[in-house]
């Protein structure tokens, strides 16, 4: 079983621990603030109150032991650097830090974080591509040049077999998957009410209301959405 520390149980923190802990980790919180551990305590294995800016609390929590540490401080951005330096004198093996801003970013990577996560750019940044493009309704890039999409199938691909349409030959994308609709609401609606099949079959026909789930280049699944 994998073990985690999670520092700052504020939103964010929360939710990264009760994800670890639902997929069978454990994990240990800590957080300042009594009232955040007290409502954390549900979501944790163990939870401390502490300040983890203290170089000592940190080296009193065996953190040698745990899989990874999970930094997650709010608007505090000094507390974030201080904690991190801490975390990689100590020698925890992965160090995931929430960045609140670019500059914070940026100093994370000259203290050498690989795994530094800015969700408010992230998802800027994926909300503007999903809707600046045509027919696009989600996706999540891979690389700089490779996503996966999910995306409206043109008119064209409709009523037609996957083998017809010839996507890995013309485009080199691959359809990983069919979002169908069921009962008579849309699969681009916010309720959630769809039936997906994963790596459909060659014989499997393109319905109506349906969409794409599409791996392949950006460029490429740009060319299938120009098309009618």
């Amino acid at each position: 079983m994998k073990k985690f520390i999670v520092i700052g149980l504020g939103n964010f923190g929360m939710n990264i621990s009760k994800t670890l802990v639902e997929n069978d980790c454990e994990v240990l919180g800590i957080d300042i603030q009594k009232d955040y551990v007290q409502k954390a305590q549900e979501f944790v294995t163990q939870g401390v109150i502490g300040d983890a800016t203290n170089r000592s609390v940190l080296t009193a929590l065996s953190l040698k032991e745990f899989d990874g540490a999970v930094v997650s401080i709010g608007q505090e951005m000094t507390a974030s650097i201080l904690i991190s330096l801490y975390l990689k004198e100590i020698g925890v093996d992965r160090i995931i830090v929430r960045a609140i801003s670019q500059d914070h970013y940026r100093i994370l990577e000259m203290l050498g974080i690989s795994d530094i996560v800015f969700p408010e750019r992230d998802m800027a940044i994926r909300l503007g591509k999903t809707l600046s493009m045509k027919n696009a309704l989600d996706y999540l890039p891979l690389t700089a040049d490779y996503a996966i999409m999910d995306v409206r199938p043109p008119s064209s691909f409709v009523g037609k077999k996957i083998r017809e349409l010839q996507i890995g030959a013309r485009y080199g994308c691959q359809i990983l998957g069919i979002k169908y609709q069921r009962s008579g609401i849309t699969v681009a609606g916010t309720t959630g009410m769809e039936d997906t099949k994963i790596a459909p079959r060659a014989d499997d026909v393109i319905p109506e209301n349906s969409v794409l789930i599409i791996l392949g280049k950006f460029d490429k699944i740009e060319e299938i959405q120009q098309l009618d």
